[in-house]
């Protein structure tokens, strides 16, 4: 009879490692349907962000117009003072753009900086959102990308995709 009950008596009870993995794949269940309600306002802000930090570092300064030159047909009709007098004029609105250009290039790279570091904040602070919701939401790097396959799962919370 004991050989029998060896042999018939097998539990059918799952064994402690797939305890284990079910029960890490029912918290994660758990989590993911804690976390579905908020994703798609997190994944939302992040993608905002991480746009906008795209733009702001592919934005490119764009000087103005430099005044125009002198019309050299213009010039041969005034006399040789009138030439002088044109050409000092000239001279000193180019000296002037010049230095206007200057200082306008210099405000648009210290706003262009301060653009940035807005800009790069959002998208961490979009990301640690994320990280916060569930760590596996965003591959790890510089910057740190959506890990889709896991968005996706989060996304839909289906219990069969969780087994």
């Amino acid at each position: 009879m004991a050989a029998m009950c060896l042999a018939g008596c097998g539990s059918n009870a799952p064994s402690l490692q797939e305890r284990e993995r079910m029960a890490k794949q029912q918290q994660l269940l758990d989590l993911c349907l804690r976390v579905q309600p908020r994703l798609p306002a997190a994944l939302q802000r992040f993608n905002s962000a991480q746009q906008e930090l795209v733009a702001v570092r592919a934005a490119t300064y764009l000087p103005s117009a430099p005044p125009k030159p002198l019309d050299p047909e213009e010039q041969r009709r005034l006399t040789i003072y009138d030439q002088q007098t044109e050409q000092d004029l000239y001279e000193q609105s180019v000296e002037t753009w010049r230095r206007a250009e200057a200082d306008r290039r210099d405000r648009w790279e210290r706003q262009q900086s301060q653009r940035d570091r807005n800009a790069a904040d959002a998208f961490n602070a979009a990301a640690q959102s994320l990280q916060q919701l569930h760590p596996e939401l965003l591959r790890v790097g510089s910057p740190p990308q959506l890990n889709n396959e896991e968005v996706e799962l989060f996304r839909t919370c289906k219990p069969e995709r969780f087994r």
